[in-house]
């Protein structure tokens, strides 16, 4: 594979919106479990898993006891079901970046921009983070990240076959690399705009190193140094119960 020659469009390179992937969950009972989710997923940012009482969430979310207990047994039963909305949501926002029939290489960089926008705005991502700090939640916490780095290592690994990568570069320590990198961002950000700098420059400093001077010049004259940062409306609006 040689980097395309046509330009590549703006409208490619934006992350897409994480909406909710509960289309399985009767309409009926629907709404309430997204309440209690993104209830739960509020306090356990500013709380804490430990910090989070049943007693808070369900006043937060404006239900009884009755309406949590019939949807989840435990407070564990709800961090479990919001870890994995937030798993599901993902693989629908991955399986809408493939789609686009872009080069390995712009799909990480556009999976990223999408990891990092729903760290910086899905009420539920930046929940669950929180939550998988607890110790309680450490078996859950794992795989959370072997799946990103995995991912990644996937997408290098295509992109050093198709001949995107500089020769030197070991796609599965460069995974490491850039989940390292990116966990240091969110964690050093003073807030979302910052994050989204950090990654941006960050990217402007591993590419050059990471990929082969033909990828390089097409980089340098695309139109992802241009890219608009995450709406936090668009996330909000998404998440809608």
């Amino acid at each position: 594979m040689t980097p395309p020659t046509e330009p590549l469009a703006a409208s490619a390179l934006v992350a897409p919106v994480s909406t909710w992937a509960d289309d399985g969950v009767r309409a009926r009972t629907r709404r309430t479990r997204r309440r209690l989710l993104l209830a739960a997923a509020g306090l356990f940012e500013e709380a804490g898993y430990h910090g989070a009482s049943v007693a808070d969430i369900l006043a937060a979310a404006g239900l009884t006891k009755g309406a949590l207990y019939f949807h989840f047994r435990s407070k564990y039963a709800l961090a479990e079901a919001l870890i994995t909305e937030v798993q599901q949501s993902w693989t629908a926002v991955a399986a809408q970046i493939t789609g686009r029939g872009l080069d390995p290489v712009w799909r990480l960089l556009v999976e990223t921009d999408a990891y990092v926008a729903r760290w910086m705005y899905d009420s539920l991502v930046r929940g669950a983070s929180q939550a998988l700090d607890d110790p309680e939640l450490l078996t859950l916490r794992g795989p959370w990240f072997e799946r990103w780095e995995t991912g990644t290592a996937d997408l290098l690994t295509e992109a050093s076959a198709a001949g995107l990568l500089a020769a030197e570069v070991d796609a599965r320590r460069a995974a490491r690399a850039i989940v390292s990198i990116a966990t240091g961002n969110y964690a050093l950000a003073d807030g979302p705009d910052d994050l989204w700098a950090r990654m941006t420059e960050s990217w402007e400093g591993l590419l050059p190193i990471l990929t082969c001077p033909a990828w390089r010049s097409m980089w340098a004259e695309s139109p992802w140094h241009a890219r608009p940062a995450p709406s936090a409306e668009a996330y909000r609006a998404a998440r809608q119960p």
